[in-house]
């Protein structure tokens, strides 16, 4: 359906653009400003510092992918449904992120170290996933109607057209039974009974 398609095109490109927008602003904190890989490695320390934005980045696109996937769950009905199930999911991302050996040796990431500012500016990323896809649940609830809407004239206007045929074939075979000629019985019945009438004069 055209409408599903555009949903899911919609919310596809919400969580592309919104992670990598997060992980941009990311790099220009924590890279002193820069965001390409040729000047950061010029910086001293790079590697803590790239280390603090990939551990927003990954913090934004699981609490992105999160809030996506609870969202989806309905095409038109609001996240706050599925509400609980989206709080319960976090406790694995802050046990990855903040468990020793899990976090900085397996994961390479440092969920302390990012402080305060780290978190908040990973925050970003499932608030405007959560604000931009429940907006467009607007645009696919409009265009479910419509289509819905499309479906019940087509049934209405072929109802009338079956109806219309049905009458046609009664009005064709009614005509094709009158014009049927006299059963053998009624014929031979008449002209005997004709004989007898003129023997009789």
């Amino acid at each position: 359906l055209g409408w599903m398609w555009c949903s899911i095109v919609l919310n596809g490109a919400i969580l592309c653009v919104v992670p990598i927008g997060v992980y941009v602003a990311a790099l220009v904190h924590y890279c002193d400003g820069e965001i390409l890989q040729r000047s950061i490695d010029q910086l001293d320390n790079y590697e803590h510092k790239l280390i603090g934005a990939r551990t927003v980045a990954f913090i934004s696109f699981v609490w992105s992918q999160n809030v996506r996937s609870y969202t989806s769950r309905s095409f038109d009905k609001p996240l706050c449904a599925f509400l609980y199930l989206a709080v319960l999911a976090q406790f694995s991302l802050c046990a990855a992120l903040l468990v020793p050996f899990l976090s900085d040796r397996i994961l390479r990431l440092d969920g302390i170290a990012i402080g305060l500012a780290g978190w908040l500016l990973a925050l970003a990323g499932p608030l405007g996933c959560l604000v931009l896809c429940e907006a467009c649940k607007v645009i696919t609830a409009f265009q479910r109607r419509r289509y819905q809407s499309s479906l019940v004239v087509g049934q209405g206007s072929a109802g009338v057209a079956a109806k219309a045929a049905a009458a046609g074939s009664a009005e064709d075979a009614s005509e094709k039974k009158q014009g049927q000629p006299r059963p053998i019985e009624d014929t031979e019945a008449a002209r005997h009974g004709g004989s007898v009438v003129g023997v009789a004069v």
